[in-house]
């Protein structure tokens, strides 16, 4: 019998099962799926169609980690995590074995019942019965993919996947070449699908992933609507990272490896009913409150919706929750003051995605002066406390982090300031000739020194505050590692007797929330 008869009869068959009551997904013993692939004869993408066994199937999740030194690469991999989750419940229910592959952060999963039954077999050499796969990426690639404003810098702070990723009983962690050939060969697996970030760098290159496993002799997919490439944001050129990821995904159908839309495949075959929207609309840049993207003047914002077709974007620059009515999304969006933007898709009145949102903020225009006098060159007041119990505040240091190491944010030392491990504070005597306080303030990023701060970056996160005589003058955003230090000028009110400068955790409360005020200080009238 041919492929495309074996096609339509078990399309048949499946949807009898379907109609004659709940569809049992674990009886399901062949599922027909389409394909993309390139036909290198026509020099075209052509869509096929071709029959999985379930049973003889696989899929990997590669680093779908829970932090990344770009911001929009962090919230683009949030927003791939619903969809995700509703992919895999039905893989499993069907029989697919799925191994989440997690590469730095794999032994993070130690004690996990699904990581130590995957170190615990015996190891089998991965054999290389095709060369290496060759892929050209032709995506441009940028510092970071929030675009031309501040870039991210590099960091290796993720230290786990993402927390609201859902693991099964019967999935597998590993990291290894030779353990996942061993794993899934034992196991009869003759095809793997592949999910997770980023495509043209880890899905494509890392051990385990999709390079190594099509030399092992494994059909390898890629799951189109799961997986997010690594590249750029250039809004002049229309040139987003969807553009990029959609892009590498091509380049990998040229490579031959076939593209393979999990969440519509699984709808046209009846086994994914659910019409909770589980898709967001996506920005770019992408900061949150937790982790803002600062600008200078202005920036230009993308919204996005791949996954969701026929559909309208909507927003809102109030805060509030969009509607059917809200502004209509008709072009990337120019804004140039501190604001929320919040969004979603409507088709015929009904929102078809969930709400998203993004934070923005605009920096103070000028970098301070220098002071006149250094805060580091006067006395502090101490708490009258610590002074009989000293243990029970963490003293700011004078001239270096709390650490006693060089005062440096975002890879800029400087010669003068205070390093504070939050939450503390210093008090001084405001004099009469003092006119305005003015000082810089960031987090300090001596960690990523050792190895790119590998497992720590993400978790520091702190707010500046400034009060006088008691009241609050002016505070910063959450800063988080690498970003841009924020900048205060402040007049201090004539008679003001008492200045406070405070650094706050921002809720997380972590041993590495480090902060330094820098060339911070008094101008003199």
């Amino acid at each position: 019998m041919d492929t495309k008869k074996i096609y339509l009869l078990s399309a048949v068959l499946l949807a009898m099962t379907i109609v004659s009551g709940a569809c049992d997904r674990s009886n399901v013993k062949t599922l027909p799926v389409s394909v993309q692939k390139y036909d290198s004869a026509t020099g075209k993408f052509v869509t096929e169609q071709m029959i999985l066994n379930p049973k003889k199937t696989a899929i990997i999740v590669v680093d779908m980690w829970n932090f990344h030194w770009c911001m929009t690469a962090s919230e683009r991999v949030s927003a791939m995590v619903p969809r995700m989750n509703g992919v895999l419940s039905i893989a499993r229910e069907l029989g697919m074995q799925i191994v989440w592959n997690p590469s730095d952060v794999v032994t993070a999963y130690s004690g996990y019942p699904q990581y130590e039954r995957a170190v615990a077999v015996e190891h089998r050499q991965a054999p290389q019965i095709r060369q290496p796969l060759s892929a050209k990426f032709t995506a441009p690639q940028g510092a970071c993919m929030c675009g031309a404003g501040i870039h991210c810098i590099v960091n290796y702070g993720w230290d786990a996947m993402h927390p609201d990723l859902v693991i099964g009983d019967n999935d597998l962690f590993s990291s290894s070449t030779d353990e996942i050939y061993t794993l899934l060969s034992e196991r009869g697996i003759t095809d793997i699908i592949y999910m997770g970030v980023h495509t043209n760098m880890c899905v494509f290159g890392k051990p385990g992933a999709m390079s190594s496993m099509w030399s092992a002799g494994f059909h390898c997919m890629l799951a189109r609507d799961l997986n997010d490439g690594f590249s750029t944001y250039d809004p002049d050129k229309n040139y987003t990272p969807d553009t990029g990821t959609a892009e590498i995904d091509e380049n990998l159908q040229q490579a031959g490896i076939p593209n393979i839309n999990m969440g519509d495949n699984f709808r046209e075959a009846g086994l994914w009913k659910s019409a909770d929207p589980v898709d967001y609309v996506r920005f770019t840049p992408w900061g949150r409150f937790a982790r803002p993207y600062f600008m200078e003047g202005r920036t230009v914002v993308t919204l996005t919706a791949p996954w969701l077709e026929n559909t309208e974007i909507r927003y809102t620059a109030d805060g509030s929750e969009p509607t059917a009515k809200s502004p209509l999304y008709t072009k990337p969006l120019t804004i140039d003051s501190t604001q929320t933007l919040r969004a979603a898709a409507f088709r015929n009145g009904k929102r078809v995605s969930l709400p998203s949102e993004a934070f923005y903020v605009k920096l103070p225009s000028e970098i301070p002066p220098q002071p006149d006098v250094y805060i580091d060159d006067l006395p502090y007041i101490s708490n009258a406390y610590t002074q009989t119990t000293p243990m029970c505040l963490w003293y700011p240091q004078k001239g270096t982090s709390f650490e006693g190491k060089p005062l440096r944010v975002r890879g800029v030392t400087y010669s003068h300031g205070m390093g504070f491990r939050a939450p503390s504070s210093v008090q001084y005597d405001i004099k009469p000739e003092y006119a305005r306080f003015v000082a810089r303030a960031g987090i300090d990023d001596n960690m990523l020194d050792e190895n790119h701060g590998r497992f720590i970056a993400k978790h520091n996160s702190v707010v500046f505050k400034l009060f006088i005589d008691g009241s609050p003058a002016v505070e910063s955003p959450v800063m988080r590692i690498s970003q841009e230090p924020w900048r205060f000028d402040v007049e201090i009110p004539e008679g003001s007797y008492r200045i406070n400068l405070v650094c706050m955790d921002a809720g997380t409360r972590s041993m590495l929330d480090y902060g330094n005020w820098i060339d911070a200080g008094f101008m003199i009238k």
